[in-house]
């Protein structure tokens, strides 16, 4: 079963759904399609793309809408006769577009164009060309428009950090090694005159005087490889609480994931993020479930990024904080190395909440990606409401 992008696509082609998929299955021609498709014969089902999406267009095939059924055959269809698929894509909007709303805006368009064809004409054809305009090619872009309301805003300083699987020692290790190595050989070589009997074995001076000196080399050795050591351990599972899950992880429906979440969104930014408040006049909360409102572009990269929660300082609209909240669902490697690791920056705290008893494997996963100042906090849903607390 392969997952499918359906009707909110179009107008949009956000791309988050490309940067995450682990097999490059989602394409499309720039300047000729008005979305993206997947390829059901490449497509895993990983569903790395689904949470990806700004405006929620991906579903597994066998929980496509029964309005967007078209679109399964349509994603398929492109990776054979792309023409065909456009041309059924091309004209699927329109119906769907409000006359009302679709008027206005071929309204608002025209003008413009009129008096550049028509030369030193008036204004009186102007209403005549107005509404061929409107039952025209701008139907389809009227009803995009108002999927995404997004607001532009640098932050960051780039992209997520690089993670390399190894790492060299630090000098400082590779200094105590080699002279660990050298005492270590010298107490072999040349024990010295016998100067303890210990049960009946004779050590000799050379190992006395050097034997304290190698355990402290020894020591600033793994002291100095502590980080190294730490991600070898994070990039490993877990083995915590085996005895408390389940021995299979059930996926509950998206749409039931995506309200559930939002819910939580909305509490979580309604307690810790409530700007503007006294305290702090010139912030402002924007939150980006269920609907997004607020982009970051990290400078110099042109990706648009889509965190839960964005508190910005006015005027500027400058973040100072984001927040990324996940369901037990989402805490995986993949969104960590995807989606926590671009987020992080120097200009901006990043926090992220996940559910109670997800604390350790977020901690590694974020660990195992580069993500070195996140601030975490866990939540989960009790009698009394939600108790979120600090990592």
């Amino acid at each position: 079963m392969a997952f499918v992008i359906t009707e909110p696509c179009i107008g949009t082609q956000d791309q988050a759904c490309v940067s995450v998929c682990p097999v490059d299955c989602i394409h499309f021609e720039e300047g000729k399609d008005v979305l993206l498709y997947i390829n059901p014969a490449e497509c895993i089902d990983c569903g790395a793309c689904q949470p990806a999406c700004p405006v929620s267009a991906i579903f597994p095939e066998a929980e496509v809408p029964a309005d967007q059924q078209r679109f399964i055959e349509i994603n398929a269809l492109w990776y054979t006769d792309p023409d065909a698929a456009r041309s059924r894509v091309g004209g699927a909007p329109a119906p769907a577009a409000a006359p009302a709303t679709a008027a206005p805006v071929a309204a608002a368009a025209t003008p413009a164009p009129a008096p550049s064809a028509n030369g030193s004409s008036d204004a009186a054809p102007a209403p005549a060309v107005a509404p061929a305009a409107a039952a025209a090619a701008p139907a389809p872009k009227a009803a995009a428009a108002p999927r995404v309301a997004v607001a532009q805003v640098p932050a960051g300083t780039g992209s997520a950090p690089s993670v390399p699987a190894y790492r060299l020692p630090s000098a400082l290790g590779f200094i105590s090694l080699v002279l660990f190595v050298l005492a270590f050989s010298l107490m072999v070589l040349v024990p010295g005159p016998g100067l303890l009997d210990i049960g009946g074995l004779e050590v000799g001076a050379t190992v006395v005087l050097v034997a304290p000196a190698a355990l402290i080399l020894l020591l600033i050795f793994v002291a100095s490889q502590s980080d190294v050591l730490a991600l070898f351990s994070a990039k490993g599972g877990r083995r915590d609480s085996k005895w408390r899950r389940r021995p299979v992880e059930l996926r509950r429906n998206e749409e039931s994931r995506r309200y559930n979440l939002a819910q939580v969104v909305e509490q979580i930014a309604a307690e810790r993020f409530a700007y503007p408040d006294y305290k702090n006049p010139d912030l402002r909360t924007y939150v980006n479930l269920p609907l997004p409102t607020l982009a970051i572009e990290p400078r110099g990269t042109g990706e648009k990024l889509f965190p839960d929660i964005v508190a910005v300082a006015t005027p500027g609209n400058h973040p100072v904080a984001v927040a990324q909240v996940e369901s037990r669902e989402t805490v995986t490697r993949e969104q960590a190395l995807y989606v926590w690791a671009p987020l992080e920056n120097k200009e901006t705290t990043l926090y992220l909440y996940v559910p109670a008893g997800s604390l350790a494997r977020a901690k590694d996963y974020a660990k195992a990606a580069g993500i070195k100042k996140a601030q975490f906090r866990t939540w989960r849903w009790t009698p009394n409401g939600m108790i979120v607390r600090e990592a």
